[in-house]
């Protein structure tokens, strides 16, 4: 309505104007040389604007004419980039999607287009097909190229790191890191990385400064802080034990410090401390540690203190450390039942360890049953049926962290150099469910024959009684000679104990020391 009412009173104010121009007496004089033009001053004004507005007209005209080749230039450029921002995106999904020919094709495509092109989506995604393709020559160029752009400076120093990491070459790492931390020191997967390489050269002094600078910059909480720094001081404490003493043992304490329950930590300084002859603190230190966590060696160490002492002495030093913490456990009998077999009390050492034995018993436990037995009972039947059931056991003692477990400790997984907390214990050995339908069609039922019977005899070796057969020579001066003798293959093995009880025309006279009882 405003709109309305707006050009109805320019319509009326432009009658207005004209019906007063007309209205007006009066001439436009124009001299040029003699001539004289004379115009009412209506047709003087309406051609001043006809030729205002031709001028404008062509001004408008020319300049069209002038920007024309760049307008259709910058068309064609338009058209060429929602190509390439199509292709680019086909070419993204496809790469995602694992399809290497059909991203490779739109790169193709691409390149068509515009030749060495340094658009930083195009880079990206010719980097994600070349790592599809496993292509490092390709990969490295193409973050070469990065590089030279600031937007995507960094992302050339992590391609380049992660192409240096996967080809073992931990040196060169270390190097693009450092200028990496020069370019910008904040930035966390930079930190993270080095600890990494660090740790995995195991160069502790670097690692424990550059977790120093990841509390500095806030990228770790104090309780992790004190965590990781124990695990880095106990390693590198364990690095210098036997070149400097001194200095290893300040780093060991100092892991102590920042966490009680470092058992590495604990055990390297009791070790030096008892070297250096500070026995009564080595002995405390490892009291202490024990009433919060405990480990075989803690205990086994303590009874070692004292280097004169007896192996009764020994035993009676961890049977006090029990008594006086009132914590035992499996840790606390396994060190005492090592203890009594130290002093050949094997008896005693079965009756403290063999109250483990369960369904969920660990390996070790089997093992010391098997060295026990060993020496209590001639010939190997039960070491070996102890041993049998350390080999199917389905919990095995070491140190573990999340999936990964070891025999000894380690500040850090090896091939990733990730530090980790790891815990001594009894830890379930990870098999394949066997009564997975899948795992059961490749059972011994679907083996070939010739490897079904073969397995069968394996089985029986394994499985059946031995029995002891006494066989009688009939000689002079013979003497009772045993043998054992599988019941089931009885027939195989005859060949060998007609042989070893072969008599010789003239055997003379047997000893006693040529009788030989297995």
């Amino acid at each position: 309505m405003i709109k309305i009412f707006t050009i109805l009173f320019a319509i009326i104010a432009m009658i207005y104007s004209f019906n007063w121009l007309a209205s007006f007496s009066g001439e436009v004089l124009f001299i040029l040389g003699d001539y004289e033009v004379k115009i009412s001053p209506l047709f003087f004004i309406i051609s001043s604007v006809a030729i205002i507005v031709l001028s404008i007209l062509l001004w408008l005209s020319f300049s069209y004419i002038y920007q024309l080749p760049r307008k259709i230039q910058l068309i064609k450029e338009a058209r060429s980039n929602e190509k390439v921002q199509n292709a680019i995106m086909k070419g993204l999904v496809h790469a995602s999607a694992g399809n290497i020919n059909a991203a490779e094709i739109e790169i193709k495509k691409i390149d068509r287009i515009k030749k060495n092109t340094s658009d930083i989506m195009v880079l990206l995604l010719k980097a994600q097909n070349a790592s599809l393709k496993k292509d490092n020559v390709a990969l490295n160029k193409i973050f070469q190229q990065m590089g030279k752009i600031e937007t995507t400076k960094m992302l050339s120093y992590r391609g380049l790191y992660t192409l240096s990491k996967n080809s073992k070459n931990p040196q060169k790492s270390i190097e693009l890191l450092k200028d990496a931390e020069t370019y910008n020191s904040a930035e966390p997967w930079v930190i993270d990385e080095l600890l990494k390489c660090y740790l995995v050269t195991q160069n502790w002094k670097s690692a424990s400064e550059v977790l120093d600078k990841m509390l500095a910059h806030k990228l770790i909480s104090r309780k992790k802080y004190n965590l990781h720094k124990s695990i880095i001081l106990t390693s590198h404490a364990l690095l210098l034990e036997e070149q400097n003493p001194s200095e290893a043992i300040s780093l060991a304490l100092d892991a102590i410090k920042l966490n009680k329950s470092q058992i590495i930590a604990v055990i390297t300084a009791a070790r030096i401390l008892s070297e250096q002859g500070e026995r009564a603190r080595a002995e405390k230190i490892i009291t202490d540690t024990w009433k919060s966590i405990q480990h075989e060696d803690l205990a086994y160490l303590l009874s070692y203190v004292n280097p004169g002492a007896s192996p009764k002495q020994r035993v009676e030093k961890i049977e006090g450390l029990i008594k006086k913490t009132k914590i035992s456990g499996i840790e606390g009998d396994v060190a005492l039942c090592r203890a009594y077999i130290d002093v050949k009390n094997f008896d005693k050492a079965k009756q403290v360890i063999e109250k483990y034995i369960n369904e969920n018993t660990s390996r070790r436990i089997y093992e010391l049953l098997a060295e026990i037995d060993s020496h209590l009972f001639k010939g190997n039947a039960k070491s070996r049926d102890w041993m049998r059931k350390a080999m199917n056991a389905r919990y095995d003692t070491n140190w573990s962290a999340d999936d990964y477990s070891s025999d000894v400790w380690l500040p850090c997984i090896p091939d990733t150099g990730e530090i980790k907390s790891f815990e001594w214990g009894d830890h379930r050995i990870k098999t394949l469910d066997i009564d997975n339908n899948y795992i059961s069609n490749f059972m011994r039922s679907k083996m070939l024959q010739g490897n079904r019977l073969s397995q069968e005899l394996q089985e029986n070796n394994v499985e059946d009684d031995i029995i002891e057969v006494t066989e009688i020579v009939e000689e002079k001066d013979s003497k009772i000679k045993s043998g054992k003798v599988d019941k089931k293959n009885k027939e195989i093995k005859e060949p060998a104990i007609s042989e070893e009880i072969a008599v010789p025309d003239d055997p003379g006279v047997v000893q006693e020391e040529d009788i030989h009882e297995p």
